[in-house]
């Protein structure tokens, strides 16, 4: 995608997370998204099909967002708190946008049939979280012995298992503490390593 199409669609996708975060969903019309972008309704159409397609677009724009963010999860002092702060980047960004926002985005997913194509976890942020499961295996953090790259796709469905609990219960869920629970539920950390 060019350099103008790109900014085009990415001032769509902000324009609409600021209406949505702002306002109901049935409060915000295309003209609305529009107008707070500045381009024309034909501009967004070639982009979206509708206004509910423009939840999947900021599906992504939350995982690129999370992903930005790495750097401060690897400060952590333990193996298994690093995989976590992994974690809790990407939910901390869904706290931002709202359960509203969030719940959106499981339906505009679900009817596109790609619920989770666009996953949070890439194969380079794959890697890596395996090698810190295998160090806290190896560093006696957490007593699951099972083979790091399965645990990281466990905990990686627990986590979105979490998230979608979350997003039908309109946000009333603690998302962050339900999901360190199931985390140590799964890695079954040893004293002195459970997630803070």
């Amino acid at each position: 995608m060019n350099e103008y199409k790109r900014d085009t669609r990415e001032k769509i996708v902000d324009s609409a997370i600021g209406l949505f975060k702002a306002n109901p969903y049935d409060a915000v019309s295309v003209k609305d998204i529009c107008d707070a972008a500045g381009v024309s309704r034909n501009s967004f159409y070639y982009y979206f099909e509708n206004k509910e397609m423009v939840f999947d677009a900021i599906g992504d724009w939350i995982s690129r967002t999370a992903k930005s963010r790495l750097l401060s999860a690897l400060t952590a002092n333990t193996a298994y708190q690093r995989v976590w702060e992994i974690y809790k980047m990407y939910l901390d960004v869904q706290l931002e946008m709202g359960n509203e926002i969030m719940n959106r985005i499981v339906l505009s997913r679900t009817q596109k049939g790609r619920s989770d194509y666009y996953s949070y976890i890439d194969t380079r942020l794959a890697n890596t979280m395996a090698h810190l499961i295998a160090d806290a295996q190896l560093n006696g953090e957490v007593q699951n012995r099972c083979n790091p790259t399965a645990l990281l796709w466990t905990s990686y469905a627990v986590i979105r298992g979490v998230n979608i609990k979350w997003c039908f219960q309109w946000g009333e869920s603690d998302i962050i503490r339900e999901s360190m629970d199931a985390l140590d539920t799964l890695f079954m950390p040893n004293p002195g390593f459970e997630l803070k």
